[in-house]
């Protein structure tokens, strides 16, 4: 009697069909390129097409998100670290074209990002045993981003509520945001999140960069207020900010793709170089990791400027609101000018 399908033989770590085969680790390339695609195609249209696009390519990557994690068994690790980095990627380009203070964003976004936060700030804090420093860390790195987003959520809604009081809002986000991103970059160097030698140095550049954006977030401030907004040193501070929002955005990204699209804190780069990566071979790939990143996030950066550098002139000088034309993106809206 004749089977219409190929003969299937066991073998240890999976299946073989004729001359297919299906191994365990190519099972989690499979799932690790579908994951990677998904990312790949619909963030970029939740970032940047319109209202209409968004909201479908919205919908569509909720519903891949739940099949990932619920059949596929997508680490949500994945995931968190996306969101952080597809966060700061975009936070990038307000920053290039805003006016040299705080992140200034729709306050939609930093109410979505309070909510977010501080819902999983609850559930470290009353789901999770907090005897632990382990949890306490994690605990603190949700409160401290729940009040970085009050403080983004402050700004529009002073300014609609309460414009007169603006100058004194931004005056002390100047001074708080830059805090709580050198507070977040602390503990995100000292706390032992991952135990791998390639995962902590993840989060130990990852650390460091939200330092790095902690000390340009005050000196474009300074900058800014002492010189008008079109001077070329105020052009060059904005640039080197929003390099190191971009350049922390694409190392999330990467670090998301790379360490935590699997259980068990696995992901790519697991699947190309294999499981043990001791600190030395760590720092070495790791470092090799950093200089691509670095490369790219500046590529980025100044490929808008040579390739429309009219545009861009044009963007550079004058008042820049988001797609909708939200009038509180506009620059002088967060730099006190003593």
């Amino acid at each position: 009697r004749t089977s219409p399908l190929p003969p299937c033989y066991l073998r240890p770590g999976g299946m073989e069909f004729g001359n297919w085969s299906l191994t365990e680790d190519s099972s989690e390339a499979y799932r690790a390129t579908y994951v990677l695609l998904v990312s790949a195609i619909l963030l970029p249209v939740i970032l940047f097409a319109r209202r209409g696009c968004m909201t479908v390519a919205l919908v569509l990557l909720l519903a891949s998100i739940v099949h990932q994690v619920s059949r596929l068994h997508v680490d949500t690790s994945y995931w968190g670290h996306i969101a952080a980095g597809v966060g700061l990627c975009r936070a990038s380009h307000y920053i290039l074209h805003g006016d040299g203070g705080a992140l200034v964003i729709r306050v939609q976004h930093a109410s979505l990002g309070l909510i977010a936060t501080l819902a999983m700030f609850s559930y470290v804090y009353f789901r999770l045993p907090l005897h632990t420093f382990y949890n306490k860390v994690h605990a603190t790195i949700w409160a401290l981003a729940s009040l970085l987003f009050a403080s983004m959520a402050a700004h529009p809604i002073t300014a609609r509520a309460c414009n007169g009081a603006l100058p004194r809002v931004a005056a002390a986000r100047q001074l708080h945001d830059p805090a709580v991103l050198a507070a977040l970059g602390t503990l995100l160097y000292t706390h032992l999140h991952d135990m791998q030698p390639i995962g902590m140095l993840f989060h130990q550049v990852f650390g460091v960069q939200l330092g790095a954006i902690s000390v340009m977030m005050l000196a474009s401030s300074a900058v800014h207020a002492a010189l008008p907004r079109e001077s070329p040193l105020c052009t060059l501070v904005r640039g080197l900010h929003a390099f190191w929002w971009l350049f922390a955005g694409v190392w999330a990204v990467h670090m998301a793709a790379f360490m935590y699209v699997f259980k068990g804190k696995r992901g790519v780069h697991h699947l190309w170089l294999g499981e043990d990566t001791d600190a030395m071979h760590a720092h070495e790939v790791g470092g090799w990791y950093l200089a691509v990143d670095a490369w790219l996030s500046a590529a980025v950066l100044v490929l808008p400027l040579l390739c429309c550098p009219a545009k861009s002139a044009e963007l550079s000088s004058v008042a820049v609101a988001d797609d909708d034309g939200d009038p509180l993106l506009e620059r002088k809206s967060s730099v006190v000018h003593m």
